[in-house]
C-alpha cells in the first residue's frame, strides 16, 4: 500500500464508481479495479460492496476512509511544508447552512479563490446537525454551523452573527406577531436545523401550536412558500433584506434572548491543519 493507493481508494469512495474514479484520476478502469483488489488483499478485508450500479463502502471501508483521509492529508501537508515555496493547494471541503451559503459565502469564497487559486473548493450544504456529523467523520474539513456546538472533539470560532426574524407574506404589517402565529403552518428545513429548533422554541414559549410543519430542502423554496402565503418561517434578516425592502415579505422582531444567533466555523480538534485550511480560517478572522 502506498499514498497513490489511498488516493485511488478515496476517489472510488467519493464517487461510488470505479469508472468515475478512473476518469477523475486519468487511469484505465482496469488499473483502478486492480489497485482496489490489491488493497483489499493486503488488508484482508472487503472495503466495498459491489453491485450493478457501482460500489459503496462496507463498515471496514468507512473506517479505512476516515483514517486514510487523515494519512493522505498528513503526507500531502508534509510534502507542501518541505517545499521551498509553499503554496496552498489541494482540495478544501467546506460545509455550510443554506442561509450562510446564500448570503455570506459568495463574496468570501470569491476573495479566497482570488488569493489562493491553487486550492480546489468543494461546498456542501445541510443542517447544523448534519454538518457537524460530516466534520466528525472527516468528510468535511470546515463547516459553518449555528451556535452552540460545544462538542469535545470540535474547535469553533465565531464567523458571523445573524439577527433572526419571524417572516410572513407581504401586507401583514397591521397584524401583531401573536396574531401571525395563530394556527399557522411553519415552513422549515428538516430536523437538525438550528433555525427550525429556534422557531419551535419560540412557539413553545408563546404557547402557540403550528397547524402543520412543511419541510423544504432549499432556502429558495422556504422563501417562495412564505411569499405565497403558505406559512411563516424564521430566518436571518440578512437573507431576506432585499425582499423586505421591496415589500415582498414582512418581518417581525424576536425577543432579545432569541434575536441573535452566531454562525460558527468548526473543525475537528485532531484535523490536519493544511495551508489551505489555515489561510481560510485567517481570512474569516480578518473579515470578522
Amino acid at each position: 500500500m502506498d499514498l497513490e493507493d489511498l488516493k485511488v481508494f478515496r476517489e472510488v469512495a467519493l464517487h461510488g464508481s470505479m469508472t468515475q474514479a478512473a476518469e477523475r484520476l486519468g487511469y484505465a478502469q482496469s488499473s483502478v479495479t486492480a489497485r482496489i483488489r490489491k488493497l483489499e488483499a493486503s488488508l484482508n478485508v472487503n472495503l466495498f460492496y459491489r453491485n450493478a450500479k457501482g460500489v459503496r463502502l462496507t463498515p471496514a471501508g468507512q473506517i479505512f476512509l476516515e483514517q486514510g483521509l487523515k494519512i493522505t492529508q498528513l503526507m500531502e501537508e508534509l510534502y507542501r511544508r518541505l517545499s521551498p515555496n509553499e503554496v496552498p493547494g489541494g482540495l478544501l471541503r467546506i460545509g455550510s447552512m443554506e442561509t450562510t451559503a446564500a448570503v455570506r459565502l459568495p463574496s468570501l469564497l470569491r476573495k479566497y479563490h482570488s488569493l489562493y487559486d491553487k486550492v480546489e473548493l468543494s461546498l456542501q450544504t445541510g443542517t447544523t446537525e448534519y454538518l457537524i456529523n460530516q466534520v466528525l467523520h472527516y468528510h468535511l474539513d470546515l463547516a459553518f454551523v449555528a451556535a452552540p456546538v460545544n462538542h469535545p472533539e470540535i474547535t469553533e470560532i465565531e464567523a458571523f452573527r445573524e439577527e433572526m426574524v419571524l417572516v410572513s407574506e407581504k401586507g401583514q404589517d397591521t397584524q401583531s406577531i401573536s396574531e401571525i402565529m395563530k394556527n399557522r403552518t411553519i415552513l422549515v428545513f428538516r430536523t437538525g436545523c438550528a433555525y427550525r429548533a429556534l422557531l419551535e422554541r419560540y412557539l413553545l414559549e408563546n404557547k402557540s401550536v403550528p397547524l402543520m410543519r412543511f419541510e423544504f430542502g432549499s432556502l429558495e423554496a422556504i422563501i417562495g412558500g412564505v411569499s405565497s402565503g403558505m406559512g411563516i418561517s424564521l430566518l436571518p434578516k440578512s437573507v431576506i433584506e432585499s425582499k423586505l425592502q421591496s415589500g415582498g415579505l414582512t418581518a417581525y422582531e424576536l425577543p432579545s434572548h432569541l434575536r441573535n444567533c452566531a454562525t460558527m466555523l468548526i473543525q475537528r480538534k485532531d484535523a490536519v491543519q493544511t495551508a489551505a485550511m489555515a489561510n481560510f480560517i485567517d481570512l474569516i478572522c480578518s473579515e470578522h
